[in-house]
């Protein structure tokens, strides 16, 4: 009999990872609520966009620094301990928020969340990319990014249940957080070993590929304002609750809608000059949304539109770098590309909740048309000084719009085998 057992296990390459999945849904769902719980809960106590700048800009630096070293942590007491104390501060940092309600406290109790975030995703996706075969990675894949964007929608949509004023929904949140551990810690999936990474500077891979490099960083900046400034916009827009959800919500529903047609014309056409119409398209959308009023519903479905072309951006830009990077360094470039990514998420909420301050809650958008705008004049002077390569040698393109650097190691990884 347990020969048998032992046979139907090793037959599914996939065999148990539902509880990191559950796990991570939950936890998606947990953070969600948090991230739009702070900027309404700011709202109400007077604080400032610039000050909610400070606080997501902190966040984000946490997630850059949790990254780079919690694989040191895996490797010395494995994937379930790191997973359970990372989630119990997670768990332990939303309710000092809803304790200490400062913008100091804040920052630095945020910039704890994002370390051990960051921690907890490369924690999954590592034991997920060691249960996948090549086969069935993409579908792994696929999964992965739909269960992190429904949860985070969900959490979003999750302030409909009570008012940011009190601890009630800080504690569903913490719930939520401290739950996640419960399937991790009760899964049988065997764990596996965290290897070195390959590294390569970002002056060595701005050589190879600058447009990717340039791209990705300012294509980061615009998603991370996208995700953690709209509840700030829509609040100091003055959106009800309710409103507020819907809207930072419809920019998370729009980042699935065109990921995988996007992706695949970018395959059939020369790569640049997709993301050249994908990047007039997101800057146009941010123009509209800067004059139209935010009283009524067209501002959510321009914010749907939005999150549909600048999500797809990051695929888009890494399946450029992968067009140009040689095989044997792709995965070292995967490892730069994750950190020029978070230098653009860190300095993003910075810079829009200046431009907010002094522009009003319309430089949430007018911020996104300047970069789009600088997008745009670099790329077409990067078509005329450098010829694409030809589209049948282009690589395949894979929907990724996380920061974790373990799935886009990877895809690369996978790519490199492939070609």
């Amino acid at each position: 009999m347990t020969q048998k057992i032992e046979t139907r296990q090793s037959s599914s390459p996939i065999s148990g990872v539902g509880a990191l999945f559950f796990a991570f849904f939950l936890l998606q769902v947990g953070n969600g609520l948090q991230r739009i719980l702070l900027p309404i809960r700011a709202g109400s106590e007077g604080f400032t966009a610039g000050d909610m700048g400070l606080v997501m800009a902190f966040h984000f630096a946490g997630y850059l620094v949790g990254a780079r070293v919690i694989t040191t942590a895996i490797n010395a007491v494995g994937h379930v301990r790191v997973f359970t104390a990372l989630a119990s501060t997670a768990s332990a940092a939303v309710l000092i928020n809803a304790v200490f309600v400062l913008p100091g406290s804040w920052m630095a109790v945020y910039f704890v969340s994002g370390i051990c975030n960051a921690g907890i995703f490369v924690v999954i996706e590592s034991w997920l990319n060691a249960r996948a075969t090549n086969e069935v990675r993409g579908k792994l894949l696929g999964t992965y990014m739909t269960l992190g964007l429904a949860g985070t929608t969900t959490g979003f949509l999750l302030i409909n249940l009570g008012g940011a004023d009190g601890f009630k929904l800080f504690i569903f949140s913490s719930v939520l957080i401290s739950v996640a551990v419960i399937p991790i810690a009760l899964t049988t999936t065997a764990t596996p070993p965290l290897k070195q990474q390959e590294k390569m500077s970002i002056s060595e891979l701005f050589k190879i590929i600058p447009s990717a490099v340039v791209g990705l960083f300012l294509a980061s900046f615009v998603q991370a304002a996208a995700s953690s400034m709209s509840t700030v916009f829509g609040t100091e827009a003055g959106m009800s609750t309710g409103k507020v959800a819907l809207f930072t919500a419809a920019g998370f529903v729009g980042a699935v809608l065109l990921q995988y047609p996007l992706g695949s014309l970018s395959d059939r056409l020369p790569r640049r000059s997709v993301i050249l119409v994908v990047t007039v398209a997101a800057g146009s959308v941010a123009f509209l949304g800067a004059l139209v009023p935010t009283t009524g519903f067209w501002i959510v479905v321009l914010h749907l539109s939005f999150g549909a072309f600048v999500f797809p951006l990051y695929g888009l830009f890494l399946a450029l770098a992968n067009d140009w990077v040689p095989d044997d360094r792709k995965t070292a470039a995967a490892s730069t590309l994750v950190l020029v990514s978070s230098l653009g998420a860190v300095v993003s909420p910075l810079i829009t909740a200046k431009a907010m301050e002094i522009f009003g809650p319309s430089g949430f958008y007018w911020t996104f048309v300047g970069v789009f705008a600088l997008l745009f004049v670099y790329l077409t002077y990067r078509v005329k000084v450098r010829e694409a390569i030809p589209v049948e040698k282009q690589s395949s393109f894979r929907p990724i719009v996380a920061r974790s650097g373990e799935i886009i190691h990877t895809v690369t990884r996978r790519l490199r085998k492939s070609e």
